[in-house]
């Protein structure tokens, strides 16, 4: 499993070790890049991983890393653990072929169903993100339209402007952001630039508000 924070790393060994008789910890990690070097050492039936974490020289977080770990482990099992609920990061983890995602704060209820479902061949996700998952939910935006509304709808966003976003407001620059995510400048500026005009949004510091707002971080 991996998360930068203990507690939660803590909240997880207790729950398995609780309710459970057939599960352990193999492993541990806080960020990562220790999660690449650990799954090279240490092999394991399913990964728990957080989203977020403090990434170290090229490794990474979120749906980099997520994609990175389906390309070197095409069957292993992987559920998130994660804090947001952004409907566009959500379906970006899926499409990174996450078999299971689940809320923090739905931790104690559902990780344990999760842990089921993900080892028989099925797909979770926990009751509170369900809806983010039906299409007709998840409208793709096209360009050169914006909403009213669009400031309270996160939906807009599609899921790579949407990563961008949660990279700048974490204090990124476009110049790292576009190294982290192996795209031109240009491009990632463009994709700034118009998650910002989707959201009726003028200012950064409006922008990180709306990260903050919505669980970005």
């Amino acid at each position: 499993m991996a998360d930068d924070h203990p507690v939660v790393m803590l909240g997880i060994r207790a729950l398995l070790h609780e309710r459970s008789d057939h599960m352990r910890v193999t492993g541990e990690a806080s960020n990562g890049g220790e999660l690449l070097a650990l799954l090279t050492q240490q092999g394991c039936d399913l990964l728990i991983t957080d989203f977020s974490m403090p990434y170290e020289d090229d490794s990474g977080d979120g749906l980099p890393l997520l994609r990175r770990l389906r390309r070197d482990y095409p069957s292993l099992p992987i559920i998130v653990l994660t804090m947001i609920h952004n409907p566009a990061l959500i379906r970006g983890m899926l499409d990174a072929g996450v078999n299971g995602v689940v809320g923090k704060v739905a931790m104690m209820k559902e990780l344990l169903l999760a842990i089921g479902a993900v080892m028989n061949g099925r797909t979770y996700l926990c009751e509170s993100m369900r809806e983010y998952t039906k299409e007709k939910l998840l409208p793709r935006p096209q360009a050169g339209t914006a909403t009213q509304s669009a400031g309270n709808d996160p939906a807009v966003l599609s899921k790579r402007e949407a990563e961008v976003v949660r990279l700048y407001a974490q204090g990124l620059s476009i110049t790292q952001i576009a190294e982290h995510v192996h795209r031109s400048v240009k491009t990632v500026s463009q994709q700034k630039n118009d998650a910002m005009r989707k959201l009726g949004i003028i200012s950064n510091s409006q922008l990180y508000e709306y990260a903050r707002a919505y669980g970005l971080f």
